[in-house]
């Protein structure tokens, strides 16, 4: 399958225009990226002292030059104008200097094969004077305030959007700026992307009084037109009845006295005043912004330029080409017609007689090379590639439940930490990922962590080159956050000498055919207590039969059920438990793939619950909780065990139970029933100098007396304080 085709419009208005630095550099990026690409200038005034720079840059790219007719026609119409001529589903609209760096053109195209229809750029961090950041933060701040909308740097030349986009959003006059708000308006995906800024050699300082009127104007339009299209009477209602109410009062205590006290209205300007208040009021009732309601619906229809003249050139072949040398401009013969008068009728002049005596250009040997052969570029996750992302983890050998996006969402949402995913690609395939939060905390610093709140994740890669990418990546953004260490929390050994903690270990069997075969697998002590929790309650005989507790196992328990359990668990170690809303989370993200399972004795009391989530072949026993004074009717091997049974009957093949530490009591619990112990490669990327890895676990005897404190705690307090202490402990 082809590459789409990329259309990149650019509209030329004034004569600090750069058409052949722009082209040239988005034209290497993109085909560097993988894509085929053509470009569509417009010309919106005099041609002629860019004639010269057009007819070369047509012997190097597809060219379509569109000349409007009279000139300063305005941005929204020059656009407008270009995508009509554009070919590609995809189009990016530059303005004619760089001002963002070429290479970031790519991530624009990708959000919108993401499944983005309209990309929205944020020059981050900017690099223009600090009184032009000062006016363009001050501006967007003001409409981000007033219209609710999410979008930090609606200045920015640089958009991206499916061609459909245009043709149902109405832009005109000087609203292209807007063009992102009012997409997302009406119900099109709009996602804004990071961009490094370019150094722009443009006016610095105010801008002029007209200027920021024409920008109030603006910001009260879009207002309009964003939030009272669909409720017109509200917006002209506040104002009108404003004036009502100012005027009306007024106009009628006057007019009480002429009628009652015989006052003369003579030399009475307030009366004069507050009647034209009124009735100004009733007029906005009536029609004030009809004008804008009308514009605004029927802008689709309006056609407000003319071309005088288009030119085609080195369009006909898209798909770059092998050889080195550029084409000559070789005349077409006598008799043939120019290329523009196939398109519009009439022969053209100046730039189009030019464009049109060229014939199909070829690329540089070193952009057709970089085109075959692509290099690995990691960039950030774009908005809409959840879906990419997942697929990626899913088909990875090594990719784990932990590693989907649904968890990385849990996460964002919950506790606030800003995810930093990577992705390295080669052109257009993705060779790895790593999902990085950035955590800052009072007990471990700032730092990436991959994943936090689970036992695994890590770099997945094809190949050592793909993962030392992805490495090479994640320490140069840890240094430019300030962060102490990377940590990659990975299940298997990756290659690459770094520190790794010896802390942690891992539990996971191969599960049988038959559910019958599970009880046959576990130690024979582990056995017995399964049996004893699992038989129906009897009498105990001495010396002959143990007491019997006919506990049932089910998988319909509630999240009430799991967090009253597991918080009580957690007070009794000395630990803070996660918030209740974050197992409530886990299970609306996940839905069936998260299965809490119960153990409820004959009296119909819940004694544990484990919460489970299933990926794949694999079902991973996660959370858990049991009531203290049970542990005796061995319930905790009985809903393990249980849990493994339902596994076997739904067709999963493995059974993942979870970290421990080494030698702590919850791993002798599961080499009891039959687990060996598997080493876990936690690895560290130390960034700081004197950086070291975390010693804030429970293991660290300086936590010894904390830990006796938070046991003793009202349960209240523990999962009130715990809760908010969750967020700092990753």
């Amino acid at each position: 399958m082809s590459a789409p085709l990329v259309s990149v419009v650019m509209a030329i208005a004034g004569p600090d225009a750069h058409p052949g630095t722009v082209v040239d550099e988005f034209g290497r990026a993109l085909v560097a990226g993988g894509y085929r690409t053509e470009f569509v200038v417009v010309l919106d005034g005099p041609a002629g002292r860019y004639e010269h720079e057009l007819r070369e840059i047509g012997t190097r790219w597809p060219l379509r030059i569109v000349q409007l007719e009279g000139g300063g026609l305005g941005e929204s119409i020059a656009l407008s104008a270009g995508v009509a001529k554009a070919q590609g589903d995809l189009v990016v609209n530059a303005p004619p200097y760089l001002q963002i760096e070429p290479d970031d053109v790519v991530l624009v195209v990708k959000a919108l094969e993401a499944g983005a229809e309209c990309v929205a750029t944020w020059r981050h961090s900017r690099i223009d004077p600090w009184l032009n950041q000062l006016q363009s933060r001050l501006f967007n701040w003001l409409l981000r305030l007033i219209m609710n909308m999410p979008f930090h740097d609606l200045n920015s030349g640089t958009r991206g959007f499916r061609r459909h986009v245009l043709e149902e959003v109405a832009v005109y006059g000087e609203l292209y700026r807007f063009l992102p708000v009012m997409a997302r308006r009406q119900g099109f995906r709009v996602a804004e992307v990071k961009v490094r800024h370019r150094e722009e050699k443009g006016r610095a300082g105010f801008y002029g009084l007209g200027v920021y009127l024409r920008r109030m104007l603006d910001i009260l339009a879009i207002t309009f037109l964003t939030r009272f299209t669909q409720r017109p009477l509200r917006f002209f209602g506040y104002l009108g009845f404003g004036a009502i109410a100012v005027g009306g009062p007024i106009a009628a205590w006057h007019l009480y006295l002429r009628l009652f006290e015989e006052e003369s209205l003579a030399n009475k300007p307030a009366f004069v005043v507050a009647a034209i208040l009124a009735a100004f009021g009733v007029q906005l009732i009536g029609f004030g912004l009809i004008g804008e309601i009308i514009i605004f619906t029927q802008a689709p229809n309006l056609r407000d330029y003319k071309i005088a003249d288009l030119v085609e050139g080195g369009a006909d072949e898209l798909e770059p080409r092998d050889e080195a040398p550029l084409a000559p401009a070789t005349p077409e013969p006598a008799d043939a017609p120019p290329a523009s008068a196939a398109s519009d009728g009439a022969a053209v002049g100046g730039a189009a007689a030019a464009a049109a005596a060229v014939v199909t250009p070829k690329l540089p040997a070193e952009l057709a090379v970089a085109a075959e052969n692509p290099a690995l570029r990691v960039r950030e996750l774009l908005p809409g590639e959840d879906a990419r992302w997942d697929s990626y983890v899913s088909r990875h050998p090594l990719g784990t439940f932990f590693h989907r996006s649904g968890w990385s969402r849990a996460v964002a949402e919950m506790f606030r930490h800003k995810p930093h995913h990577l992705v390295v690609e080669q052109g257009r395939r993705w060779l790895g990922v790593l999902p990085l939060f950035l955590t800052k905390s009072p007990f471990l610093g700032k730092n990436l962590i991959s994943v936090p709140y689970s036992v695994y994740g890590g770099v997945l890669a094809d190949g050592e080159q793909a993962q030392q990418a992805l490495l090479d990546h994640a320490g140069e953004l840890g240094r430019e956050l300030d962060c102490g260490y990377v940590e990659l929390r990975h299940l298997e050994p990756r290659s690459g000498d770094r520190p790794r903690s010896p802390l942690y270990v891992t539990f996971r069997c191969e599960l049988p055919n038959d559910p019958a075969e599970v009880m046959a697998r576990i130690p024979k002590k582990a056995r017995a207590e399964v049996r004893c929790a699992r038989d129906p309650a009897a009498p105990a005989i001495e010396g002959k039969r143990r007491e019997t507790f006919g506990i049932r196992v089910t998988a319909d328990g509630s999240i009430d059920e799991l967090f009253a359990l597991f918080a009580e668990n957690k007070r009794r170690l000395g630990s803070p438990s996660l918030p209740k809303r974050w197992f409530r989370a886990l299970a609306d993200e996940f839905g069936k793939a998260a299965v809490v399972h119960r153990a409820v004795d004959p009296a119909g009391r819940t004694l544990a619950a484990v919460m489970s989530f299933t990926f794949r072949d694999t079902v991973f026993a996660y959370y858990s909780g049991a009531r203290s004074d049970v542990n005796d009717t061995g319930v905790n091997t009985w809903i393990y065990c249980a849990i493994m049974e339902w596994a076997v009957e739904k067709g999963y093949t493995r059974f993942d139970f979870g970290r421990s530490r080494v030698d702590s009591g919850p791993g002798k619990f599961k080499k009891n029933m039959g687990f060996t112990a598997e080493p876990l490669h936690y690895e560290y990327m130390l960034l700081r100098p004197g950086a070291k890895l975390p010693e804030f676990h429970p293991s660290n005897p300086k936590l010894a007396l904390p830990r006796r404190l938070w046991s003793k705690m009202p349960l209240v307090l523990c999962n009130s304080l715990g809760a908010r202490l969750s967020k700092f402990l990753p």
